[in-house]
């Protein structure tokens, strides 16, 4: 995987943490194969690049325990979702679809979106929240940029669709939940 450059030729490329998985997990696959086809014989010296072979492998075994490390994020899809957290939720179009087959609000013709920051998408991706309380720690003003709670919900379940892990229920809706069973028995 190649970054992306930035448009300062100053400012370095920000990655995220599964493009740095995927690199590290490259760089780890062909150092194995590299050893492998050496055979044993240079296993008797000391690796010169042993420390950042560990550091490397360290950083990597983090990464993999992360939420971004979870075998069903669809990295392929990553590209797409990064234009909806970036998109402004004001944008219109007269189509029904985008060029880019992003979702539509189907009541209207509003392209979803959240226009979040560089900065907060990628702490959105790196952390891949599944609870209000995580979106509200990664996005600065949530609860004046995306007013309403169920439109929070829905960020998050548009999150889960990318990462595959289950989202955490608002507190509220929980209890009404409960509350409707416990009438039923």
């Amino acid at each position: 995987m190649e970054p992306l450059k930035s448009g300062d030729s100053h400012a370095p490329a920000l990655l995220t943490n599964l493009e740095v998985m995927e690199l590290l997990q490259e760089r780890v696959a062909i150092r194995e194969a590299a050893s492998s086809s050496d055979g044993n014989n240079n296993n008797k010296l000391p690796s010169l690049f042993q420390a950042r072979d560990w550091i490397e492998q360290t950083v990597f075994d983090y990464l993999n325990s992360s939420p971004a490390g979870s075998s069903e994020v669809k990295l392929d899809d990553m590209p797409k979702l990064v234009k909806t957290l970036r998109r402004e939720p004001s944008a219109t179009t007269t189509a029904t679809t985008d060029a880019d087959d992003n979702k539509l609000d189907e009541s209207s013709d509003v392209v979803q979106g959240y226009g979040l920051t560089t900065a907060e998408t990628l702490q959105v991706l790196n952390h891949l929240p599944t609870s209000l309380v995580e979106l509200h720690l990664l996005i600065e003003d949530l609860e004046k940029r995306i007013p309403e709670e169920e439109k929070q919900m829905e960020f998050l379940r548009l999150l889960s669709q990318y990462s595959g892990r289950d989202v955490e229920e608002a507190a509220g809706e929980e209890e009404e939940e409960e509350e409707t069973s416990d009438m039923e028995k």
